[in-house]
């Protein structure tokens, strides 16, 4: 913003400074004097333009623009438009009889707090009767980031189920597109006319879809079509028909020899990014996914503890600025604990991951499985007293 509005009085200083340097008529102006009213009423009126003038700016420079005057600014810029509120997404441990099978067509699992989240695949229970599935929230907004170990309850539950959590907090719930971002995207869409890169794909399918976060490519397949990674802002997959309805609304604005002569798109296929779950798998699977020995501070909750904890390794791990190719350093995951309010101190001899995992460049990092134990290796209980043993049955 060039133009920064002063104050009244500032105004008033500066009208009067002007006034008396134009006229040897007037010495002195007193308080309640015609001048001094006639200085306030033009400071007034100053000020209100300034204000004016100042929006406008922040119209034409989005940088310092917010709110509905950033959403002016956008629609001046581009033809893009805030995002509205997104679900968020997670993966449950469940504990069933072996060959338990969930089909997501017909379970469903609740929150304490009431929040629905529905399976985006069918599931069904190993011979160590322990499995996750990966499910989505059917409300959106910032209320379906709920608390772990939250989500116990399940709708039309198969027979041989015991028991389901999630060790996890969900991720993405949104209530609509932050300025910041926004102001972001923004910055980005002129990559629209950089044709056929992966900013271009990512501008096309974001028209179509506020979902979509970004587009990696990944070469060309056994078929010789050029392969598209989609990757959603809160980490949810999309389903085969998404997929296809996605490249079908979007193909106007692919290259004439990825198009058949019935409209049909031939050369490009769309696939779900895949995941890297930090620890996961390995030979040992007691050992898989973040696991670890901390001491707690007397008089703070391990709930609290627990959510700040697994808060900031999301953001460590955010895949909205993770840089392809990187390292989830475990070291880093380490230093996250030690440094969480609450916790005393940290046994890194007991800490999983307990070494630096490559990410493949076709996949991105996230955290599936999540527990926290004491000193002696028991399971920190919360609360409501729902992480029993039934949920980690002993070998």
């Amino acid at each position: 913003m060039i133009t920064k509005p002063l104050s009244i009085s500032r105004l008033k200083q500066l009208w009067l400074e002007f006034f008396l340097n134009k006229t040897d008529k007037v010495s002195d102006i007193s308080d309640n004097s015609v001048l001094n009213a006639t200085a306030y009423a033009n400071s007034v009126i100053a000020q209100k333009a300034m204000k004016d003038i100042s929006v406008v700016e922040s119209q034409i420079m989005p940088d310092s623009a917010n709110g509905e005057y950033l959403d002016n600014a956008v629609s001046l810029f581009g033809s893009i438009t805030r995002k509205g509120a997104s679900q968020s997404s997670t993966s449950l441990r469940l504990i069933a009889d072996p060959s338990t099978f969930y089909d997501k067509t017909l379970v469903s699992f609740t929150s304490s707090n009431g929040v629905v989240f529905v399976p985006d695949e069918d599931v069904t229970i190993d011979e160590n009767g322990v499995g996750y599935i990966k499910v989505r929230s059917q409300d959106s907004g910032i209320k379906t980031n709920v608390s772990p170990n939250s989500i116990i309850n399940v709708n039309s539950a198969p027979t041989g189920h015991i028991a389901v959590t999630n060790e996890y907090i969900p991720q993405g719930g949104a209530d609509s597109e932050s300025d910041e971002l926004l102001r972001k995207r923004l910055k980005k869409h002129q990559n629209i006319i950089s044709r056929y890169t992966e900013e271009y794909y990512s501008q096309v399918f974001q028209e179509y879809n506020d979902n979509i976060l970004k587009i990696i490519t990944f070469g060309v397949d056994n078929d010789g079509k050029k392969t598209l990674g989609v990757v959603t802002q809160n980490g949810i997959t999309l389903s085969e028909s998404e997929l296809d309805e996605l490249l079908d609304n979007t193909k106007q604005y692919f290259s004439f020899r990825d198009i058949n002569r019935f409209g049909d798109t031939i050369g490009i296929k769309l696939v779900n990014v895949g995941w890297h779950y930090v620890n996961m798998p390995t030979d040992n699977p007691s050992e898989t996914g973040v696991d670890f020995r901390v001491q707690l501070w007397e008089g703070f909750n391990p709930d609290d503890v627990r959510k700040d904890i697994q808060i900031r390794m999301t953001k460590y791990l955010d895949f909205r600025y993770w840089k392809r190719g990187s390292k989830v350093e475990w070291d880093n995951l380490l230093q996250i604990v030690k440094e969480t309010k609450g916790v005393r101190y940290v046994s890194d001899g007991y800490f999983r991951p307990n070494r630096d995992e490559k990410v493949s460049v076709m996949k991105l990092p996230r955290i599936k499985k999540f527990v926290m134990r004491d000193l002696s290796g028991n399971i920190i209980s919360d609360n409501q007293g729902v992480l029993t043993p039934i949920f980690y049955p002993n070998a």
